[in-house]
Order: C-alpha cells, then structure tokens, then sequence
C-alpha cells in the first residue's frame, strides 16, 4: 500500500510539473476575449494588402515610397502591444520591397558620417554625407474600442484604423479600417 501511493504520488507529480509547451499557428488562433493572434494576423493581412496596392498603382510613387511609422495608440480599454502589429505590418511590406525608415540608428549614422569626414576612415568605406532619406510617407493610427453588456454577454467592438500621410503636407494620402465584433460570456468575475 504504502509503495502505491509513493508511485502515486510521483505520477501526480510528474504530470503537474511536466506540463509542456504547445505551439500552435497563429493563423488559426480561435480568439479569445482579448487582443490576439487571430486579430493582429487579420488585421495585419487586411492592411499590407491595402497599403501595398495603393502605393503599387499611384504614379507618385513608382520611384520609391519611404514609410516612417509615427504613433500607432491604443485607446482601447486593455493593454495591445501596437508594435506587435506596425513590426508586422512592415515585416510583411519590406518583403514586398516597399521601404520603412528607421530613426533609431540616426545618431550613429551621423557619428560615422562624421568620422568618415575627420579623413581617420578609409574614403573607400567612409559614408558619405547626404545619403540619408527622409520619409515621403507616415504611417499611423489607432485602435479604439467600444464595450457593453447585452444580457449575460460583453460585447467588444473594436476597429483597428490605419493610415497614410504625406510627409510634406500632412495630407492623409489612403486609410482603411478592420473591424472586430467580439461577443463573450460575462461572468461576475470578469
């Protein structure tokens, strides 16, 4: 009796600690009743098809769009890593050869600029000054969300808007929206 219940005991024991991982593919995420994968992924896809094909068929940009990615805002009523969905989004664009800058590395391009001009760096190697691209276009937007309950469920409606402006007159060139409508059990807990 007393060996059963040690094996028992061990067996309990090594299925809770051994749980495991599972990975799963985002594309197929179910949804939950938060900000997820299947939002970000249909949200991500909607838009990098749109935006792709408006700067692929306007003539002011067949020499080259540069995108910055200025604020994206949650003004939602959960916490959303937007940087998960403007990496996403121009992850997916810069495969399709559309240019994203990026300002984090602007000090140092200019510290190496700088130094390629002190004559101490190889004129071979030395970056030139006046390289540097400026954006012709900002991307941005938010996601808001609008939350009530109708009977014992919540209901989320979220819209992910997104846009395009020019960099050199602020004009908002293309925007599109992806909408969510999210129904889930209330519970008191929640």
């Amino acid at each position: 009796m007393k060996r059963l219940t040690v094996l028992l005991f061990v067996a309990l024991f090594g299925l809770s600690c051994g749980g495991g991982t599972q990975y799963r593919d985002a594309s197929k995420d179910e949804g939950s009743r938060e900000f997820g994968p299947r939002e970000i992924k249909t949200t991500v896809n909607k838009m990098v098809g749109s935006i792709y094909e408006y700067i692929k068929t306007d003539p002011k940009y067949s020499k080259g769009a540069f995108i910055m990615v200025k604020k994206f805002r949650n003004r939602t009523s959960e916490h959303i890593d937007t940087k998960i969905v403007t990496d996403e989004i121009a992850t997916n664009l810069i495969k399709k050869r559309i240019k994203f800058l990026d300002e984090s590395m602007d000090k140092d391009t200019l510290a190496e600029i700088e130094k390629g001009m002190t004559g101490m760096i190889d004129p071979e190697s030395a970056i030139p000054a006046g390289n540097m691209k400026s954006p012709n276009l900002w991307l941005t937007g938010d996601i808001r969300d609008n939350v009530r309950r109708v009977g014992s469920q919540q209901i989320q409606y979220l819209v992910v808007t997104l846009k395009l402006l020019e960099a050199a007159t602020r004009v908002t060139i293309w925007q599109d929206q992806q909408e969510f409508l999210k129904a889930s059990s209330a519970t008191r807990v929640s």
